[in-house]
């Protein structure tokens, strides 16, 4: 780690120093409420071991940030220039202007596609973080339709036909528009989350639809960021303690690539995972274009796919396989339907996800230490 600002060990807003007289360093930052330096014993007097400690502290205790830009990206402005070439070619041809002038958008070079996808260990953190019904049923449907975020959104149950095992995310009287919304298959492991839902939108939060991914995301990144960064600094003090201070830097650093890989998930992430895991498991290319809804395979997926779900078979295989493979599959007994108690989703019997046991026979509060069994 490099010393800045003229101060020892300096990482972020903390730095290293001695109180008087003591020859133990210290982790050192200043309070601006009370605007006071303050200082903690790292409970060493070796500088490279202090360092190390400081490290290992601020890896496990320091706020995540999001690594992204404060600047506005190429892809943005690109995106803004089109909007106005538009609006401006649409003003011509009402006659509100007699002229456009010529846009270029080679000023912002257009971006490169995203590339990241998560990992196996990356989707289990994920599911592990989700603690509302909300957001395990959000997390389910879109790794079980690598459907937009909107779609899934805007999803109602009046949409959803588990006897005939379809989801029509295009609902009655919307109009198809380039980011098509197709009729998909409703894969095993998915089915037992779908039945007996209240009527209304398939994801919802105390009776409301979300309006958006954004904090969902958030909060489910931050959990898994923290655990890895805990995780890290547990390991880099065992390290420490064997004295093998390479290793201890090197898990700290991995550790702290990863908490900000992480931070970089978003719903749409899944999304490119999702169709990448189809490919990988060998399911052609019209079939993963028609599950994405993109157009070179939608309408041969939509003039089938209404008499029933064995046209993208290849694709719900696969995505069951990936489910599989993240410890979700299907029970093979039929599954308890999902209770609404009070105004909280609760899901069914399945991977790690298992509902509190009930009072019996109304089944509407938990059992606790005072109730008879």
């Amino acid at each position: 780690m490099q010393d800045g600002e003229g101060r020892l060990g300096q990482i972020g807003r903390y730095w290293l120093s001695r109180r008087r007289n003591s020859a133990a360093w210290c982790r050192t930052w200043f309070d601006a409420s009370t605007r006071q330096t303050c200082r903690a014993s790292l409970g060493t007097d070796d500088l490279d071991e202090a360092k190390l400690a400081l490290a290992a502290w601020i890896t496990a205790n320091a706020q995540p940030t999001r690594a992204r830009s404060k600047g506005l990206s190429d892809g943005y402005i690109r995106r803004i220039l089109a909007v106005g070439q538009a609006a401006l070619n649409r003003a011509y041809r009402e006659g509100e202007i007699t002229s456009v002038p010529r846009i270029l958008l080679s000023l912002a070079p257009e971006a490169e596609p995203r590339e990241r996808l998560l990992t196996i260990d990356e989707a289990k953190a994920l599911f592990a973080a989700a603690t509302e019904p909300h957001q395990i049923l959000y997390l389910m449907l879109a790794f079980a339709t690598a459907a937009r975020p909107t779609a899934i959104l805007e999803l109602t149950t009046f949409q959803v036909d588990c006897d005939a095992r379809l989801i029509r995310f295009n609902p009655a009287g919307r109009v198809q528009n380039k980011k098509r919304r197709p009729i998909l298959p409703i894969c095993d492991a998915l089915l037992p989350w779908l039945r007996g839902l209240p009527a209304g939108p398939v994801v919802q939060y105390r009776g409301k639809p979300l309006a958006g991914t954004k904090m969902l995301f958030r909060h489910l990144t931050n959990r898994v960021a923290h655990k890895i960064r805990h995780e890290a600094a547990s390991a880099a003090s065992t390290h420490r303690r064997a004295s093998h201070r390479s290793e201890a830097w090197r898990v700290i650093e991995e550790g702290r690539r990863r908490s900000a890989e992480i931070m970089e998930v978003t719903a749409y992430t899944i999304r490119h995972t999702v169709a990448a895991e189809m490919r990988k498991r060998g399911v052609p290319v019209w079939e993963v274009a028609g599950f994405l809804g993109h157009s070179s395979g939608y309408k041969t997926t939509e003039r089938y796919a209404k008499f029933g779900p064995d046209h993208l078979a290849g694709a719900v295989k696969a995505i069951d396989g990936y489910f599989m493979d993240l410890g979700l599959a299907a029970p093979l007994s039929p599954a308890t339907h999902p209770l609404r108690v009070s105004i909280v989703l609760v899901p069914p019997r399945m991977g790690p996800y298992l509902t509190e046991k009930m009072v019996e026979p109304t089944g509407i509060e938990p059992v606790t230490s005072t109730m008879p069994l």
